[in-house]
């Protein structure tokens, strides 16, 4: 939390008091040269609490968003930036009608502030964990599909092993799930495949089918596939913006000249296969959810014609610039244990 206090940039920030030599040096300026007039960078000023402001005013693109963000006033959040601004002696956001926006300079400062609260946060798990190895909290983000049947054996293994542990699920679509990993909100998030710009590490656990899905006797079929014409005459219900499920539906639809008669937007799964089987549309959902209700009859699978099978990865998603708590390194252990994932992992840049 960023403390709100009145602000003088010549003043070291709370908790610098005290600290002898260390402090000393601190309040020594560093001159660098940026190609033009040299600058002096004041270090006691450039405070954990004004970095994380100025990366939150990059996500929200607004000061009043990003005070918020970081509990503390308007005013407050402009005292601070403005004392981050004389600290590194560069203009760092530029403001406008529609809000904020930060400069090139900005950028760089937000770019080192991001690693140097990275290893602060990496700093702050290894004492907790040292003092308190089997407490704690666990904050994990993932898409419906794997909150509703990967992660509840996980999560039973998981308390049994750690019961000291507070866990905290969120069900989210897999690109907020991505942004929430990379803004720190969460500890380690789990979702399908989405592009995305976000700085994290995805490591694959399996690999997931999308199925076509519709009610008993809608469709007429040929083998279990689907023509174009058949496939225009009916509404295509799908998940939210931001779902993989649905990003990838869309894409090979698109990829194969298909089109409904209408799409209609969910934000819950059950609530698709609901509709399905009352006969409202047609939709694409993992097998991993809808295998039990094909096998009773209550939904009937349909592809394609002509269109590859819609395969997506699941991944455990990470920061990049940050190290995993212990309890999240431990959570990610049992997942990927539990699903025997391929060794895999890639950044997303």
């Amino acid at each position: 939390m960023i403390v709100s206090v009145p602000l003088d940039p010549t003043t070291p920030i709370d908790g610098t008091a005290g600290l002898g030599d260390v402090t000393a040096s601190l309040s020594r300026p560093i001159t660098v040269s940026g190609g033009g007039p040299l600058r002096h960078v004041h270090v006691e000023d450039v405070h954990p609490g004004r970095l994380r402001l100025l990366l939150e005013i990059d996500r929200t693109g607004s000061i009043s968003a990003a005070a918020k963000r970081c509990a503390i006033r308007q005013p407050s959040a402009s005292m601070h930036l403005r004392a981050l601004e004389t600290a590194v002696g560069q203009k760092l956001v530029i403001r406008n009608g529609r809000g904020s926006k930060l400069t090139a300079e900005g950028k760089i400062v937000a770019s080192h502030a991001a690693r140097m609260l990275g290893t602060l946060e990496s700093m702050r798990w290894a004492l907790d964990a040292l003092n308190a190895p089997s407490m704690g909290e666990l904050a994990v983000a993932a898409s419906q599909t794997p909150t509703l049947v990967l992660i509840p054996p996980v999560l039973r293994d998981f308390s049994a092993r750690h019961p000291g542990v507070s866990i905290n699920l969120r069900t989210l679509p897999s690109e907020m799930v991505v942004r929430e990993v990379a803004r720190g909100a969460v500890d380690i998030g789990i979702a399908g495949e989405v592009a995305c710009a976000e700085p994290v590490i995805r490591k694959q656990i399996l690999i997931d089918e999308l199925v076509g899905i519709a009610p008993v006797g809608l469709l007429s079929t040929d083998a279990g596939s689907v023509s174009r014409e058949v496939f225009a005459r009916h509404s295509l219900l799908l998940g939210p913006d931001g779902s993989s499920t649905r990003m990838i539906t869309e894409r090979h639809l698109a990829r194969a000249g298909y089109r409904a008669a209408r799409i209609w937007a969910f934000d819950s799964s059950e609530a698709i296969k609901r509709a399905v089987a009352d006969g409202i549309g047609i939709s694409f959902m993992s097998h991993l959810l809808i295998s039990g209700e094909i096998e009773r009859g209550d939904l009937v699978p349909f592809c394609i014609a002509g269109l590859e099978r819609m395969m997506r990865p699941i991944h455990a998603v990470q920061p990049s610039l940050a190290e995993l708590t212990p309890q999240a390194a431990r959570f990610a252990t049992l997942m990927m244990d539990a699903h025997r994932a391929p060794a895999s992992a890639s950044n997303l840049s």
